[in-house]
């Protein structure tokens, strides 16, 4: 939650300048002149393309916030990775510390895929393939 919080106001932020954009476009105004409901326009026309450069951002705030993570856990006193990590660099337990740089780095990495992944589904302009 103490992490989530930080991010919280600039994806909101980012959301709401997002739409505000989106919902001046073209093919919203057609979507309003078909007919559909202002429900169906706001969530599946317009949030849906709205939410490719917010799925961007949070791809780059993983690895953000796998760092706060370890501030987090030394503020609280929680025992985790954070603490770990902190314990093998002041110890010089290299290979701890390759182990915990090497699950960060697979851990980024698997969220830029998951990102990837992500935009087939929310922009239809997108193919996996």
């Amino acid at each position: 939650m103490t992490l989530a919080l930080v991010f919280a106001a600039l994806y909101t932020r980012l959301t709401r300048a997002n739409m505000i954009d989106t919902m001046n476009e073209d093919y919203i105004r057609t979507a309003r002149a078909k007919g559909l409901g202002e429900g169906t326009v706001i969530f599946k026309h317009g949030l849906r393309s709205a939410l490719t450069p917010i799925v961007t951002i949070f791809g780059l705030d993983v690895g953000g916030l796998l760092g706060g993570a370890v501030i987090t856990e030394q503020i609280f006193s929680i025992t985790g990775l954070g603490r770990f990590a902190i314990d093998s660099v002041l110890s010089n337990d290299l290979p701890a510390i390759m182990g915990v740089v090497l699950f960060a780095a697979i851990f980024v990495v698997l969220a830029n895929v998951i990102v990837d992944v992500l935009y087939a589904f929310i922009d239809p302009r997108v193919r996996l393939s």
